[in-house]
């Protein structure tokens, strides 16, 4: 046992969280978490399946007196949201996770810690790896690409699971059952531009400091998204003199909230860009209206340009940049979240134009409808296109369903705490399965995990211990 979590109790889980964090393991690089999946199936005379797509489905029996009842599935995904600060050197590719234990928090080291969906992963090791407990039938599967759109969910043949029962393990805070999560669909926006050559002095801006977050469970904490800011410090700066785009970056994972953007401009009046812009830290910060925010900055500094978008061309990027953002619409009925939302997660420039990345989400089809249209006019508008991405359904069951009732009663046979059935605003591979095996009744459950897709991820120990514990008497009730 390693000495970061020797007081831990029970140990399981956190070995294996730490053993899966020294496994590279980001979305559309499963290979080798993959491997480790059979390799520990393998060593346990257990049954497993490995796909194309990197899914892993392993078997275990019911324990003694249990071994004819109803099989249970539990699931959770093995990659990971790969973000880290820009001055943190690191390969999500080749680098393991560097943990970082303050008492009670688990984070890592400049980047994400894994716990979306390590923790989820983490258990069901644990429990597959221990013959001491009291539970059904066990189809326990492991799904790749979630973060990138549910890809291997999708791909999977579900003619393998018997079960009618699932408990997915890739929820975000303890004291809540899921019963509902949104669906959503990815889209890019293609935008051809104009690219003239010819040199200048020009300006690099860049924004960053912004804290970021999940783009469905934190899209209503009033975070800034770094490129709507960008595109409002931009327009400002437009109305004071013309500019032309030489480049325009920023963002990565379209399920995160983009952090950073920089912007490279040849302004027609080189010195009122300049005065506007030596106050652009504060005239940014005039905007920002959550706490977790107040470390943003704006830092320029002169550049030579060697080409550059065309002015009117410019305009267009601005538009994009102001396109409707975050929470578009909020539930009417209880419980009160955001209904539709939509993140500008990301966009590039070359010098044949740029691409932008946009998430919507909804748990009604009409509105994922909705959005998509609004891009696809926008894009219409600019002479633009929009590429179509992943899709994935919503899903909601009843409030009171037995499960619910199940997991409520184990929870607070462990903690003596009480636990509430809750929608949330992200989505989770629940809807994807549920449809693909019918008569399939699921719930999510997870242990309280903090800032999650951003380099300030932490997950509280405490919690995923009696979540843990929590799942055990779970299996034991079922």
């Amino acid at each position: 046992m390693s000495s970061l979590f020797w007081d831990l109790k029970p140990h399981a889980p956190f070995r294996f969280f730490e053993e899966i964090s020294n496994i590279p393991r980001p979305s559309f690089g499963e290979v080798r978490i993959a491997d480790y999946l059979v390799d520990f199936a393998t060593q346990r005379g257990l049954w497993c399946l490995r796909d194309g797509a990197q899914n892993v489905l392993i078997r275990k029996n019911g324990s003694p007196g249990r071994e004819n009842e109803p099989a249970v599935l539990l699931q959770a995904h093995t990659d990971m949201v790969c973000e880290k600060h820009s001055f943190v050197a690191h390969d999500f590719e080749k680098d393991p996770i560097r943990l970082v234990r303050e008492g009670d928090l688990l984070r890592a080291d400049g980047t994400t810690l894994g716990g979306d969906d390590g923790f989820g992963v983490a258990v069901m090791l644990a429990v597959l790896d221990d013959g001491t407990l009291s539970h059904p039938p066990l189809e326990c599967l492991f799904t790749s690409a979630e973060e990138v759109g549910l890809i291997g969910a999708a791909k999977f043949d579900y003619s393998h699971i018997t079960a009618k029962r699932m408990l997915n393990l890739d929820s975000a805070e303890e004291h809540t059952v899921i019963v509902g999560c949104c669906g959503g669909e990815r889209c890019k926006l293609v935008l051809p531009l104009r690219y003239e050559k010819g040199s200048g002095r020009g300006l690099r801006i860049c924004l960053s400091g912004l804290c970021g977050g999940h783009s469905g469970e934190d899209i209503h904490r009033q975070r800034a998204n770094a490129h709507v800011l960008m595109g409002k410090l931009l327009s400002a700066l437009w109305e004071r003199t013309s500019f032309s785009f030489a480049s325009l970056e920023g963002g990565d994972k379209d399920n995160a909230i983009p952090r950073e953007c920089t912007a490279t401009v040849l302004p027609e009046d080189g010195e009122r860009a300049q005065t506007f812009l030596a106050g652009a830290t504060e005239w940014v910060a005039e905007l920002l209206t959550a706490p977790e925010d107040r470390a943003c900055r704006v830092t320029v500094s002169p550049v030579v340009i060697e080409g550059c978008f065309a002015k009117e061309e410019s305009q267009k990027l601005l538009r994009v940049l102001s396109v409707r953002n975050g929470v578009l619409a909020m539930r009417e009925l209880p419980p009160i979240m955001p209904d539709t939302s939509r993140n500008l997660a990301s966009v590039r420039t070359d010098a044949t134009g740029a691409c932008f990345a946009f998430s919507s989400r909804s748990p009604k089809p009409r509105h994922i409808v909705a959005s998509r249209n609004e891009l696809i006019a926008l894009a219409d508008s600019l002479g633009g296109t929009i590429l179509h991405g992943a899709a994935y359904p919503g899903w909601e069951s009843a409030m009171d369903a037995p499960l619910v009732k199940t997991w409520c009663r184990a929870y607070e046979s462990v903690t003596g705490r009480s636990c509430s059935p809750t929608l949330i605003h992200a989505g989770l591979e629940c809807g994807l399965i549920s449809d693909s095996v019918k008569g399939l009744a699921a719930i999510s459950v997870g242990c309280n995990i903090h800032d999650l897709h951003t380099p300030s991820e932490r997950i509280e120990l405490s919690s995923m211990s009696r979540v843990y514990r929590a799942v055990l008497a779970f299996l034991s009730m079922l």
